[in-house]
């Protein structure tokens, strides 16, 4: 429970930022004309991201021998941070498609409910696609998908390595133009990968199989390279 209740404060800056930012921007740039986000120039773009990281109660399951054992082991992370950036191309009626990666890493709180330390992180790769919807007073909600790999792992119970493994994610946000070729971006992101396995330096038969998942709060800025009349 205090996890949880510290996890929400932690949460409420990570939100308002980005969120008291937009809001400004929408405000000052409201008249120059930049909010027709689903008709706007076709062109490339590129985005840079940072924001924090929320792991849910995660598991480790100890692979002895080759054999997966019974049972988990329940982590604790602290509130972590995530960056990136992304490439794509804006096809000027609201559908964008970029190849994205962010770095996420957490500290480790709890393993099996007792104090321990460690982290997991985690470097994405991503094909993604976002739909820009009706926009208003020059504030665009967007919605997107995405596929690639993610490469999990860390250092935790004596388990160290990482591993490339089949991942997803899906986004909903907020962007506000601030000029024709500029603009400011607040997003959630939830993202899942298949379980990686981390190995026992100093014991080869012993091993773990790690879940992932994450919630992401990112803002950000895209610039976009179109022409402009």
């Amino acid at each position: 429970m205090k996890r949880r209740m510290a996890l929400s404060t932690l949460s409420l800056p990570v939100i308002a930022l980005p969120a008291a930012v937009l809001a400004a921007t929408a405000a000052q740039a409201g008249g120059t004309g930049y909010n027709d986000a689903g008709n706007s120039d076709a062109g490339y773009y590129v985005s840079g991201m940072g924001g924090g990281s929320f792991l849910p109660d995660l598991h480790l399951r100890t692979i002895n021998a080759g054999v997966p054992q019974s049972g988990f082991n329940n982590e604790e992370f602290n509130t972590g941070y995530a960056y990136g950036g992304a490439v794509g191309y804006d096809t000027g009626q609201g559908w964008r498609v970029e190849v994205q990666s962010l770095y996420q890493r957490s500290s480790l709180n709890r393993l099996g409910g007792t104090v321990a330390d460690g982290h997991l992180s985690t470097t994405s790769l991503m094909l993604n696609g976002t739909y820009d919807l009706a926009s208003w007073n020059n504030l665009t909600p967007f919605v997107g998908a995405g596929l690639g790999m993610q490469n999990v792992g860390g250092e935790i119970d004596g388990l160290g390595g990482h591993q490339w493994r089949p991942a997803y994610q899906l986004e909903a946000g907020l962007r506000a133009n601030i000029a024709p070729n500029t603009s400011l971006f607040g997003a959630y992101r939830f993202s899942q990968a298949e379980s990686a396995r981390m190995e026992d330096v100093n014991d080869p038969t012993l091993a773990g199989q790690q879940h992932f998942s994450n919630h992401a709060l990112l803002a950000g800025i895209t610039y976009k390279f179109s022409n402009t009349e």
